[in-house]
């Protein structure tokens, strides 16, 4: 059951869920659940996607809701946003509730982006005279260019994204219900769309956000829910909530690195890498850190410089292939981080990614936490790949989160030119030096 209350008292909840919850009946014939349908039996097994919960957002609130695929999450927002009848239970709004559930959602492909955006608008409670007047803030928020007057089918995901938000802010909506639909937009637009909601909040609007980035979530929530299957694993302030899903996240990394330990205490041998090299050398000239190379991120740390040293050593710009060489990388933090991952890619003048790692499980048992104005180093040491001749580019990072759940704080793409100017490989993207070659006749 759904309802609108409509009330003068702003200290009152603007959306309350009791007891609500959906089942379905699988494994029905088709004539079992048309006769669940009209009759109201119980054909077939019943399962619950989203088992019995009671929650409420007030005025100057945002709630987080977290889990992972399959945990409940869109089905929790289909039911508080009336699109979807619950098996159970019943909310109750205060007010317009506007949202944001599914890429494309509500959206006709055939017809233009202008022309979706007032039908969306209409469909959200504006009438059709003020979604027209509405429009130029849209198109102006969205900045699509000229996609706004193309069928929506060519479309990317990201400009869908920029269009429903785009439209859902500017409905006069109190509650603001917002799914993973955001994750598809670029950074620059996240970061636009999350100011958007820090102010939406601040002016006594209602936020419930959805996503599987605890970090993203905590920075907008002040409260948040954990769902895993259905069911309410937390529900409470969402750096607390955020810390427990992550350490369950955590778990399969948790058991690889006891595993190791394991292996180390037993006095198990490491693992020795052969030092196989080609004949010929191959010389690599690294460029200077570029600072203001291309870049994105939510902001809050930056990459303030990359090196290559001698291992141990001194800072190098020449060095070989197939040699020990240490890549170092230094941030910069302008806000507090918990669980910062500084990380690179190395790619080739096509964009193609040929190797990178990054520092989260040197430090998933104990987060280096920094404060604002602290700076963080991350060392890795590996021996250079052969690689042909040509020229490939560095994309250094610092992250916060885990490896399965993050914010791109910063990234550079192309802050440093690596030449490689003379090189044995002359076929594939990588050499790997043979140790040893046989031919023999098979019995």
């Amino acid at each position: 059951m759904t309802s609108l209350v409509p009330t003068d008292d702003i200290t009152a909840p603007t959306l309350v869920a009791t007891d609500l919850g959906k089942r379905y009946q699988r494994d029905c014939t088709p004539i079992q659940q048309l006769s669940n349908l009209l009759r109201g039996t119980d054909h077939g097994e019943a399962f619950w996607a989203l088992h019995p919960l009671s929650l409420s957002v007030g005025r100057s609130e945002a709630l987080g809701v977290i889990g992972r695929n399959g945990s409940g999450k869109s089905t929790l927002l289909q039911l508080l946003m009336g699109t979807l009848t619950p098996s159970v239970g019943q909310v109750i709004r205060q007010g317009r509730v506007a949202g944001l559930l599914e890429l494309g959602a509500g959206f006709n492909p055939d017809f233009t982006g202008r022309e979706n955006a007032i039908f969306n608008a209409t469909s959200l409670g504006l009438s059709a005279a003020l979604a027209t007047q509405r429009l130029p803030l849209i198109e102006a928020f969205a900045d699509i260019g000229a996609y706004i007057d193309r069928p929506v089918r060519e479309y990317s995901s990201g400009m869908y994204a920029r269009l429903a938000f785009a439209v859902a802010i500017h409905v006069d909506a109190e509650v603001l219900i917002i799914d993973e639909i955001l994750s598809v937009g670029d950074s620059l637009f996240q970061h636009r769309c999350h100011a958007w909601m820090r102010k939406f909040r601040a002016d006594g609007g209602s936020i419930i956000f959805v996503s599987q980035n605890a970090i993203e979530m905590a920075s907008l929530c002040q409260r948040a829910m954990w769902l895993d299957k259905g069911e309410v694993c937390a529900h409470g302030p969402s750096d607390e909530v955020a810390a427990a899903y992550q350490a369950a996240m955590l778990g399969p990394y948790d058991d690889t690195l006891r595993h190791s330990r394991s292996r180390a205490a037993l006095g198990a041998p490491d693992v020795v890498v052969d030092s196989a090299m080609f004949d010929a050398p191959m010389t690599v000239q690294a460029g200077p850190f570029l600072p203001d190379a291309p870049q994105h991120g939510i902001g809050g740390a930056r990459i303030v410089n990359v090196t290559w040293h001698q291992p141990g050593g001194p800072p190098v710009t020449r060095f070989a292939g197939g040699q020990e060489i240490d890549l170092r990388l230094e941030a910069r933090a302008h806000i507090p981080l918990r669980q910062p991952i500084l990380g690179f890619i190395f790619r080739d003048s096509r964009g193609q990614n040929l190797f990178g790692d990054n520092s989260f499980l040197a430090t998933a048992q104990a987060p280096t936490a920094i404060e604002a104005g602290e700076t963080i180093t991350a060392v890795f040491r590996f021996r250079f790949p052969y690689l042909p001749m040509g020229t490939y580019q560095l994309a250094p990072s610092i992250l916060e989160g885990t490896q399965d759940d993050h914010a791109h704080i910063h990234w550079l793409e192309e802050a440093m030119q690596i030449t490689v100017t003379e090189s044995p490989v002359s076929f594939g993207l990588v050499g790997v030096p043979m140790i040893d070659a046989s031919l023999g006749a098979c019995d």
